[in-house]
């Protein structure tokens, strides 16, 4: 029997894996709605200067334009943290979230425009090594915990089926079809 030390750290890791992997995912795609919302506003050139600019920097001055979103919105963070004290809880865990969440959008966009600027510099390369290699480890131990996931999803699937019967898992599964069409045109509007 394992013991409850052991446990812990596991779930320890487990979770340092899954925030790590939630993070990537809003990296991903926080960026990609900031590119949307820069289409939609009509300022999608605006990219392409940005690029521009950062191709004429030297990798340091480089370095500063990508940590300027972090360092944007301290501010921010301390007024949420001083709205959190005065008991106004919500709104200053949400400025918390909308500011970080933005900040990692901008920032990631800027790191796509930078990239090659940025791993001129020795430890940034190692530091991105190292965040590889970290992606790599988290997706290894949360891989097993989504394949059964995966099963018990299968597995639910065909006891509904079997208890429906072909009929109602026609029906069951058109349904189905259907409210995952209107969220995918949700999230694609």
């Amino acid at each position: 029997m394992e013991s409850i030390g052991r446990r812990l750290t596991r779930a320890f890791w487990f979770s340092l894996a899954v925030l790590f992997l939630v993070e990537s995912w809003l990296w991903d795609h926080v960026k990609l709605w900031l590119l949307r919302l820069a289409a939609a506003l009509g300022v999608k050139e605006l990219e392409a200067r940005l690029r521009g600019f950062i191709a004429g920097l030297t990798p340091i001055a480089t370095l500063a334009v990508f940590a300027l979103p972090a360092i944007t919105i301290l501010p921010l963070k301390l007024l949420a943290v001083a709205a959190i004290a005065h008991g106004h809880v919500l709104t200053g865990l949400a400025v918390i979230l909308a500011a970080k969440t933005l900040a990692l959008g901008v920032t990631s966009f800027l790191f796509d425009a930078s990239r090659e600027k940025l791993l001129q510099l020795a430890w940034f390369a190692r530091v991105y090594d190292l965040t590889l290699r970290v992606s790599r480890w988290a997706h290894e131990r949360v891989e097993p915990f989504k394949q059964k996931i995966r099963e018990a999803k299968d597995y639910l699937k065909t006891q509904i089926a079997r208890i429906l019967g072909e009929e109602g898992r026609s029906l069951f599964l058109r349904k189905l079809a259907l409210l995952r069409a209107r969220v995918r045109r949700r999230d694609a509007a």
